[in-house]
């Protein structure tokens, strides 16, 4: 599936942005990104203005207040290294490729707040250098572009909280790394992970951690708890539509992701089973339609722990008799034995 969000999506994303009171509604990611940028122009406006009001020459004023920011920004982007804040446990690299573009894009904020100051009060410069400002504040709009679309992915998978995979520090086994690296390598679809481990081994950190990488690189995936599933399997496509708050339902999704399967203490173990759920998606009203975009898309299954009347080969049953290819189907263990 090769899902995009259309312009109309986009127009209807900073309408609600910008229209309403934040202390009412609180505040997205796309606006939060939006104005944590417009805070960066600021800084880089201000203590220009500042400086040059108070006696030092606007040009050593601009060098100045340049020079500190890409400074800071350096030691922004470098410092969490020594906290390992981005490594976790070394299991998956960081996106350098990622970090760096968004601190480039940080610093082009603090620097065309300095230089619009900077061209305000010097009317005596050569248009060529306003020229050449002019054509950068046009190449910054694609920055702005990639920027935005990649918040709005984000904040329509309606995650739980915010994480990424090179900060994982839990267990995991060799096999399942590679395996993991391989799929947002080569950008499989149709693959299915079935992810078992006891309470507290990281079953959901991890799953969001990949549906998250899902969505920075701009594919749509969607969080949702089995419960929660389970309850929309009978609505109509007009019903998922009319009723839904992301830009997408779980149909038209391409990385969906289905937690608490059987939560664990103190809840019983084995809350659902894999018998149940195959019955469930075949009895609904919808339940070709079900199976067919089940089939069709990736998903994270997110188990836990089986019973000791089942297995983990009676989960990979299921998903074989929906239609699965054996090969597409991925057992994430998090227990160490």
């Amino acid at each position: 599936m090769n899902h995009t969000i259309t312009l109309k999506q986009i127009i209807q994303t900073i309408h609600a942005d910008l229209i309403g009171k934040d202390s009412h509604r609180g505040i997205t990611l796309t606006y939060g990104w939006f104005a944590n940028q417009l805070g960066h122009f600021a800084l880089g406006f201000i203590p220009i203005a500042l400086l040059h009001v108070f006696g030092f020459n606007l040009t050593n004023s601009l060098i100045i207040v340049a020079g500190f920011w890409l400074t800071f920004e350096i030691y922004n982007a470098m410092s969490p290294l020594y906290k390992k804040e981005y490594k976790g446990n070394g299991s998956f690299k960081p996106h350098w490729s990622n970090l760096i573009f968004d601190t480039f894009t940080d610093l082009c904020f603090f620097w065309a707040g300095s230089l619009t100051y900077y061209f305000c009060v010097d009317t005596d410069a050569s248009p060529i250098w306003i020229w050449l400002f002019f054509g950068g504040l046009v190449a910054l709009f694609f920055a702005i572009r990639y920027w935005f679309l990649t918040k709005l992915y984000q904040q329509n998978a309606f995650f739980p909280y915010q994480f990424r995979l090179s900060q994982w520090n839990g267990y995991i086994r060799q096999q399942d790394i590679e395996i993991i690296k391989s799929f947002l390598t080569k950008k499989e679809s149709n693959r299915h992970f079935l992810v078992f481990g006891a309470k507290k081994s990281g079953k959901t950190t991890l799953t969001v951690g990949i549906a998250n990488e899902m969505s920075i690189r701009h594919t749509r995936s969607l969080y949702t708890t089995y419960s929660k599933w389970i309850s929309l399997l009978e609505d109509s496509d007009d019903e998922l539509n009319r009723g839904n708050r992301s830009l997408w339902s779980w149909l038209s999704t391409d990385f969906l992701l289905i937690d608490d399967i059987n939560p664990g203490v103190p809840v019983s173990s084995n809350k659902y089973t894999a018998l149940e759920t195959i019955e469930y998606i075949n009895s609904s009203l919808y339940g070709s339609r079900n199976i067919s975009t089940l089939i069709s898309k990736n998903v994270a299954w997110v188990v836990g722990e089986c019973e000791k009347n089942e297995s983990v080969s009676d989960w990979i049953e299921m998903l074989k008799k929906m239609g699965v290819a054996e090969e597409m189907i991925t057992v994430v263990n998090l227990n160490r034995n």
